[in-house]
């Protein structure tokens, strides 16, 4: 499987490390506005390789969509514009506002809204941490808005 990250600091590229120590993706491609931070990932071995979020979403199965609320809010029409059988989702500690904007658009059954229970004070790729979401909790929002496909790999990549 492919997972594209959308933002690749701390949350976006510890979600990436644990993916690929798991062996539940193959190819990490990283979006990221920030040079260093594409720069940083790609020697860390964090993902694989950088391409634009269009790219990367239309050469993805599953995408992280690991930036501030504020970001996430705005980029995710565009995201789902894109998806045809890709699941999207996100690693935002609030649900609300990003819930809304999904359940405005007609492939909002296409995004796992979710809340993993962790974090850090650090921030960018090199605070990411391969074990972070282990033994940790996380809030899958929304499930009866959910394709049943999408809600299960994602249930499935949490629970690997």
């Amino acid at each position: 499987m492919r997972l594209a990250v959308v933002g690749i600091g701390l949350m976006g590229g510890s979600i990436a490390l644990s993916l690929k120590k798991k062996g539940f993706v193959s190819h990490v491609i990283g979006v990221d506005q920030n040079i260093e931070h594409q720069q940083q990932a790609l020697q860390l071995g964090i993902v694989d390789e950088i391409m634009s979020l269009e790219d990367a979403v239309t050469s993805s199965d599953i995408i992280a969509l690991a930036t501030p609320v504020n970001v996430a809010e705005s980029l995710l029409p565009t995201i789902l514009n894109l998806v045809n059988k890709q699941v999207v989702f996100d690693l935002g500690s609030t649900k609300e506002s990003i819930v809304n904007v999904a359940n405005a658009h007609s492939n909002k059954g296409r995004f796992v809204p979710t809340h993993p229970m962790w974090g850090t004070e650090f921030s960018g790729p090199t605070a990411a941490q391969t074990d972070a979401f282990v033994d940790k909790a996380t809030v899958i929002c929304n499930k009866s808005q959910v394709d049943p496909d999408a809600l299960e790999i994602i249930e499935q990549m949490y629970v690997s």
